[in-house]
């Protein structure tokens, strides 16, 4: 994977967690539920209290505390919320990226199809001019060689009757 592709890859991944926490942010009722599984304030200095009247074999003194694990009340998979669905984060993102897909190009100096269209087009055309000028210098250098030659020939001439 090139780094242009792991860091797109990254721009989604963080386009995701984003539209994740805007879900959860304004999804009053999960919150609600998720607060009130979650210790806060006194409950969480009774955790941390929790160890100091412990007897030697590990035991609370009163008995009738629970202990620190049953203070949470539950796991996430029991909190009741609402089916999360696939497809609409999948259209927030595509949004998302309609909306900032001309900043994130500019930004990121992101090359688009066109532009590969247009850099593939100019990379035959060079192609085509090399394999021309390759011709013109065949043509050239063999006709070159020709005059040459018969300068050759003129000069041995000059030179046999001197």
């Amino acid at each position: 994977m090139e780094a242009i592709e792991f860091l797109a890859v990254l721009i989604l991944a963080g386009a995701i967690v984003v539209l994740i926490y805007f879900f959860l942010k304004h999804n009053a009722e999960f919150s609600d539920k998720l607060r009130a599984y979650v210790p806060t304030g006194t409950n969480v200095s009774k955790f941390y209290n929790g160890g100091e009247n412990m007897n030697v074999n590990g035991t609370d003194e009163t008995t009738n505390k629970d202990p620190w694990g049953e203070k949470i009340k539950g796991k996430f998979k029991d909190i009741d919320r609402p089916h999360i669905n696939t497809d609409l984060f999948s259209k927030k993102i595509d949004l998302f990226l309609d909306e900032k897909s001309e900043e994130l190009i500019k930004d990121w100096s992101l090359a688009t199809q066109t532009d590969i269209k247009n850099l593939e087009k100019r990379c035959d055309k060079a192609y085509r001019n090399i394999d021309t000028l390759e011709k013109r210098f065949n043509e050239y250098r063999s006709y070159t060689n020709n005059k040459l030659e018969r300068l050759d020939e003129r000069l041995k001439v000059v030179e046999d009757k001197e």
